[in-house]
């Protein structure tokens, strides 16, 4: 009797989207002949296909998060009050009024560090902004010049906008970190029901072989090859069209 034995493939030293990508090209590779693989092969199949279908629902970062137009509006109106800010300052530089033109002088030597604060990364323009409204409410000129020229409220408007964002961003964060958390706890469940499947293949390809059986055996053993590299950590996971040809 001839010996089939599958390449050696460290599965659970592949990155959790490895696991994934692996899983569904080798469910790819045997569903459509899953009535020539025999039972046991047919169950274990089965319950690689269910527990795959769980680890893409809780790792898949590239849905959108529930907060993320949320995010998109507040960063958006921040930045509006934040421009609106600067043109007015800018305008009143140019008042004939000397008490507001030195009103505007005074803001703008102010803002001159945080002048383009509005193209900063959304949490880095979270910080900066606090930290421009902690010196500007800290210090009565300013606050008075900002009255002056009437931009008073647009300074406790942004407090406000740069507040909410700050809540919404970090609720978006936790919801990312929390699929993370969900498919790394199911990643042991995924490489074992692989693991489980390729030794129905193996079994049943030594004790039952048929055509059909040792082509499937062939394809899945060419593919863990191909995975082969990513043991190091590698998130380039090979696509399901870099599996072997049905």
């Amino acid at each position: 009797m001839e010996n089939h034995a599958f390449s050696p493939l460290y599965v659970a030293k592949l990155p959790i989207n490895g696991i994934y990508a692996l899983n569904k090209s080798t469910i790819e590779l045997a569903k459509p002949i899953v009535s020539e693989i025999g039972s046991i092969p047919s169950a274990a199949l089965t319950y690689l296909e269910t527990i795959n279908q769980n680890l893409v629902v809780s790792m898949n970062k590239n849905q959108k998060s529930t907060f993320t137009d949320e995010v998109k509006t507040l960063d958006s109106d921040r930045d509006a009050d934040a421009n609106e800010i600067k043109r007015m300052t800018s305008s009143y530089l140019k008042s004939s009024d000397p008490i507001k033109k030195l009103a505007a002088s005074t803001l703008q030597l102010f803002l001159a560090p945080y002048w383009n604060i509005a193209s900063l990364a959304q949490d880095i323009e979270t910080g900066v902004v606090d930290e421009m409204l902690t010196k500007y409410k800290a210090r009565p000129e300013l606050i008075a010049a900002a009255t002056e020229i009437g931009i008073d409220r647009l300074f406790a408007s942004l407090e406000t906008k740069n507040i909410a964002f700050d809540v919404k961003f970090k609720s978006r964060n936790t919801e990312y970190s929390e699929r993370e958390s969900s498919a790394s706890t199911i990643k042991p469940a995924a490489v074992s029901a692989y693991l489980h499947f390729c030794t129905s293949i193996e079994q049943a390809v030594n004790f039952t072989p048929n055509d059909t059986l040792i082509a499937l055996f062939n394809k899945m053993d060419e593919l863990r090859k191909k995975y082969r590299p990513m043991e190091g950590g590698s998130k380039d996971a090979p696509t399901a069209d870099a599996a072997p040809a049905k």
